[in-house]
């Protein structure tokens, strides 16, 4: 009976013992919430875009699959993947021997050409036979030239060698092979995407848009320079296409892209983030450590921001996290 009397008793400063401890415990969390912790920024003046968003794809404006002509061995390849050529310089050599045959023909030919404007000045050869030296000549210049063109292979524009589909020893057929090297020129991109038939009329020649990808922070501005008048047969909407300054070549052929196109614009404005304007547009600033309400009128807004026309000021610091629940001279603490 004893026992049973000491155990009750213990049971009974454990608790009460506990409850002091929870007391103690709630003194110091009712310290803590007597402020309560936010984030702010400064208010400063930006500019703010509306727009809307869409998936796309961009491509180089110019792009060359170089394929001679003529069939042959390929004798010389003077670049490698990725060096970046200019428009003109020489890339690769065929074999020669048609090539050296055309130039025996055409030095023949020029010759007897010659030696006619000699006899023709002298009336000793009629116009017709004139004639007909003159065509045999100029067809040989001309198969010259097609033949020096189609050996001797050149860049068309200038770009960077993404592929070369031969090695140097290897027949070329110009019949069955799909190209011998392919040009790409990143400076001028053009980023393609599509526009439903409900949004068509928002989009103008000229506008302003901005794309940005996956492997890069900045964004690269440009402008449509296409509106398709027809709507594509499968899905209904209709092709769009804006030019891009590949600023530092960041960008790539065939890549993915999110598009943004610029509705209207608001510069030299105030900007908040989204989070820091709450229902019925109110936004919470900080004055001697204590949040102080405000009501703003709203301008453009998107995703992310907001533009502020009246209520708040330039180097205002406004509250962007915790103020949710925050009442007018709350006591506030601005942690980073």
């Amino acid at each position: 009976m004893l026992n049973k009397t000491i155990f009750v008793s213990l049971i009974i400063i454990l608790l009460i013992g506990g409850c002091g401890q929870k007391t103690e415990e709630n003194v110091e969390n009712d310290r803590f919430i007597d402020s309560r912790n936010v984030k702010t920024i400064t208010a400063e003046l930006k500019s703010i875009s509306s727009y809307m968003e869409f998936s796309g794809k961009l491509e180089a404006n110019k792009t060359a699959n170089i394929s001679p002509a003529l069939s042959g061995r390929i004798e010389e390849i003077i670049v490698q993947e990725g060096n970046t050529v200019q428009k003109d310089d020489l890339l690769l050599k065929l074999d020669e021997t048609q090539l050296n045959l055309a130039k025996t023909q055409f030095e023949n030919a020029e010759k007897n050409y010659k030696r006619m404007q000699e006899l023709k000045n002298t009336g000793s050869i009629d116009g017709a036979t004139f004639d007909e030296m003159e065509t045999a000549y100029i067809q040989a210049e001309m198969n010259l030239e097609y033949l020096t063109e189609n050996t001797y292979i050149r860049a068309p524009i200038n770009g960077t060698i993404i592929s070369i589909y031969k090695k140097e020893g290897e027949n070329y057929d110009s019949m069955m092979d799909p190209y011998l090297l392919r040009l790409v020129n990143l400076n001028q991109i053009k980023a393609k995407f599509q526009i439903s038939d409900a949004d068509i009329d928002l989009v103008k020649t000229g506008q302003d848009v901005i794309s940005n990808v996956n492997n890069c922070e900045q964004d690269f501005s440009g402008k449509i320079v296409f509106i398709s008048p027809e709507a594509d047969p499968l899905s209904g909407t209709f092709p769009v296409q804006s030019s891009i300054t590949n600023q530092d070549n960041l960008l790539r052929n065939n890549q993915f892209a999110r598009i943004k196109l610029l509705l209207e614009t608001s510069p030299n404005t105030i900007v908040l983030p989204q989070t820091a304007v709450l229902n019925d547009n109110q936004v919470f600033t900080v004055q001697a450590g204590k949040a102080v309400r405000n009501t703003v009128e709203l301008g453009i807004e998107n995703e992310y921001f907001v533009e502020i026309l009246s209520g708040i000021k330039a180097g205002d610091i406004v509250i962007t996290e915790g103020n949710i629940g925050l009442s007018a001279d709350d006591k506030v603490e601005i942690i980073e």
